[in-house]
């Protein structure tokens, strides 16, 4: 009987990484499961027993060393890796507290490159491997109040792309994804619901072809995918004076 591959994915109690958990769960594989809700993991892994999935429970803080250590310490023979954990924080330059601004970092650009470190020489050791970085649409628009959330998706988008050439030659492949406005609590959850009612239906895209989008990505070992056709013909225009000028009025609140 041959072995069942494994994947780690971060942020998998809840929508993206949820639904790149359920995907790789009808693929075949063990899922190690990363979130701070131990109640939801412990949740998720009942729903993926459906599919014959053995699945980890790795209840971490990506905003701590400790988390970020506790990931790298379950991440052995690792097949496939999905960074997803993640928040949307927007703030005034200046308000936001220094220590917040680390952990900011430590969870949406640090952690992420402290866990391909340890996690992808293993794979080139194999000579094989898939590697998923959600990044966000913010890594190619400038964002006024959120320059330093915009600034950590630019980061793990370069770090991606760059891997992404180094490793063409070992059979592990990289894909950034970075998906415009999705549907999950992500915005609910940072005090953003009014974007709900405020963000016209045509900019939303679904979990699903976040992940869709990640999997035609790495099949055609395209280093960086944007979900949704909307966003893909408007990204070389998003950084303009007047799409700017748009998008503040769209997302402004009432």
């Amino acid at each position: 009987m041959s072995k069942r591959k494994r994947a780690l994915i971060t942020g998998a109690s809840s929508g993206i990484g949820r639904e790149f958990a359920f995907k790789l769960a009808t693929l075949g594989y063990d899922i190690v499961a990363v979130a701070r809700r131990g109640d939801l993991l412990d949740s998720l892994s009942v729903e993926l027993g459906v599919f014959g999935a053995q699945t980890q429970v790795v209840v971490a803080d990506l905003s701590t060393r400790a988390g970020v250590q506790s990931v790298i310490e379950a991440a052995h023979e690792i097949d496939f890796l999905v960074l997803n954990a993640g928040i949307t924080r927007a703030a005034k330059v200046g308000t936001m507290p220094h220590d917040e601004i680390s952990r900011l970092n430590l969870l949406l650009a640090t952690g992420v490159v402290d866990v391909c470190e340890a996690v992808i020489p293993q794979m080139v050791h194999r000579n094989s491997g898939d590697i998923v970085i959600v990044s966000s649409i913010a890594a190619f628009i400038p964002m006024p109040k959120s320059a330093i959330y915009a600034a950590t998706k630019t980061y793990v988008m370069s770090y991606g792309r760059s891997l992404s050439i180094e490793l063409k030659k070992s059979d592990v492949r990289v894909c950034v994804v970075c998906p415009g406005y999705v549907r999950t609590d992500l915005h609910g959850q940072a005090g953003l619901s009014h974007l709900r009612d405020r963000v016209p239906s045509w900019l939303w895209v679904e979990k699903h072809d976040v992940v869709s989008s990640a999997f035609r990505g790495l099949k055609k070992n395209k280093s960086v995918v944007v979900p949704g056709l909307v966003y893909r013909l408007a990204r070389p225009f998003l950084g303009s004076a007047l799409a700017q000028s748009i998008w503040r009025r769209t997302t402004k609140r009432n």
